[in-house]
């Protein structure tokens, strides 16, 4: 089965609260066929911390468009020949994570820093894991069913 683009696959939004504060999930409900597929076994999970200055714990209309700005340098050049599947965004409290899955992440090192090089620095954060059985993109199929 092909794996849709992300820009073009839907996406659904699941709202809630942790310790008081607003969450919000961004995903891809269409993935259910690649949980657990051994061609993209590593999460790459991308940090960004930010300031907040309400009790909503969610980024400015500034910073959420610095975000956005982020995201639109990077999906494309990893999602293009799915070297790496964008699967959710999460955010809470001060920070956002974008979740990915991917066989090669220094492959995706290198697209993400291409595609970074000619923008302001971000303050971001990246953290791999050995996530075969893809048991984070399960855990928010859970949470959000």
């Amino acid at each position: 089965m092909d794996i849709e683009a992300a820009d073009t696959a839907s996406w659904n939004i699941a709202e809630s609260k942790v310790n008081g504060q607003p969450s919000i999930i961004r995903y891809r409900p269409d993935l259910h066929f690649l949980l657990g597929d051994k061609n993209y076994p590593k999460n790459l999970t991308i940090f960004w911390d930010y300031e907040y200055s309400d009790s909503s714990g969610m980024p400015s209309n500034t910073l959420s468009e610095e975000m956005r700005q982020f995201e639109d340098a990077i999906v494309p050049i990893l999602d293009i020949d799915r070297l790496a599947i964008f699967v959710f965004a999460y955010t809470v409290n001060g920070t956002r994570e974008w979740h990915f899955y991917t066989n090669d992440i220094n492959a995706v090192g290198e697209r993400i820093n291409s595609a970074l090089s000619s923008l302001p620095k971000f303050p971001i954060e990246m953290q791999v894991e050995t996530d075969a059985d893809w048991t984070k993109l399960r855990e928010v199929y859970e949470l959000c069913s």
